[in-house]
């Protein structure tokens, strides 16, 4: 009797776990992922040796001889665009099998294996080990949680305004946090200050937490030697809110890329979108920029509440942590060092209230 009760259990737990497999195969079809519906298993009275269709593979045991290595330039809904090593151009396919074999879609910055059919079509066999990646969440509607913004790059160029839109430092932090869980410097390129007498001190309090600053200036060319001095050689992923005018300064760099330029509503002092995907340009002098459309936030991953309290930038002398208790986060606790240097203006009002936003938000 015990044994076919524990026999009947593993039956039960085997079919929860290919019910749960045919899910998500389901919701990825439902979402355009998947190029075929994935077919149900099928059970016998007894629940007993169930009969699974296995979803197609699209990547075919490709010899050596048919495989083709090469550096993603772009990444779209199907495809992505792959600078071959004989500098050739082509179009691949990627798809769901792929993908989730591999444990990650395809980023721009990626070293990639192609796999090449007989009809000369290219598919995505493997995405090779990456040094880097600046990742953050997906959308609420996607499987995967997280997304890859770029990969194998050196540093995170932040461009931000000084007006026009003005200065947020939600946005600013946010990248700072991302830049320090990734290892990565953060070097930040503050543009439109021919529009100020000077720089404001909210801003100056962010800029002795970067690892470079370039003021900078589309209109007059300011900072712009400056700016070429530190992408030269390196790969550099460019990333900013909406209307800062990253495109137009990309355009001063890589003047072959003739990226969209927007505007600045007047109704909200936002700045309208013109860059749609990421995307990989070479530098004149040597190097790569990645550019990457405007968003206006960027979640932090693998940061619960209490390690954001305890490792937000700027607010420990040498990231040493001295509020009073350990759980502390920084909100009424007794003891609490950083309101305590909030009250005493060591670390800004607005800087605060930045920490505060991600802190919530992180529930």
């Amino acid at each position: 009797m015990s044994s076919r009760n524990e026999n009947e259990k593993g039956t039960h737990v085997s079919r929860r776990e290919n019910r749960a497999k045919r899910v998500n195969a389901m919701e990825m079809w439902e979402k355009g992922v998947l190029d075929e519906r994935p077919v149900k298993e099928r059970w016998s009275r007894e629940f007993k040796n169930p009969r699974l269709k296995r979803l197609k593979n699209p990547v075919n045991d490709f010899s050596e001889e048919c495989t083709v290595e090469g550096l993603v330039q772009e990444v779209h809904r199907r495809t992505f665009e792959v600078r071959l090593s004989t500098g050739e151009t082509v179009s691949a396919i990627y798809r769901a099998t792929v993908v989730d074999e591999l444990g990650e879609f395809p980023a721009v910055g990626d070293s990639v294996v192609l796999g090449v059919t007989l009809a000369g079509e290219y598919s995505l066999v493997k995405v090779k080990p990456r040094r880097s990646e600046l990742k953050r969440p997906g959308p609420r509607d996607r499987i995967r949680e997280e997304l890859t913004l770029a990969a194998n790059i050196d540093q995170v160029i932040l461009v931000a305004s000084v007006e026009q839109p003005s200065f947020s430092y939600g946005f600013a932090d946010r990248f700072l946090l991302a830049a320090n869980w990734n290892h990565l410097p953060l070097v930040m390129v503050l543009n439109k200050i021919d529009l100020v007498a000077e720089i404001p001190n909210e801003i100056l309090d962010f800029v002795k937490l970067v690892d470079g600053f370039i003021p900078f200036s589309c209109k007059t060319g300011e900072g712009l030697d400056a700016l070429k001095r530190i992408t030269a050689g390196k790969v550099s992923v460019f990333s900013g809110k909406s209307g800062v005018g990253k495109s137009s300064l990309i355009n001063l760099l890589v003047p072959s890329a003739e990226l969209r330029t927007g505007y600045v509503r007047d109704k909200d002092g936002k700045g309208r979108h013109t860059t749609t995907s990421s995307s990989l340009l070479d530098l004149p002098g040597g190097g790569m920029v990645i550019d990457t459309p405007g968003i206006r936030a960027l979640g932090i991953l693998d940061l619960d509440r209490h390690e954001l309290a305890r490792s937000f930038p700027g607010f420990f002398e040498d990231d040493l942590f001295t509020c009073k208790y350990g759980d502390c986060l920084h909100i009424s606790e007794p003891g609490c060092a950083v309101l305590r240097a909030v009250e005493n203006g060591k670390i800004s009002r607005p800087r605060y209230e930045s920490y505060l936003r991600i802190l919530n938000a992180k529930d």
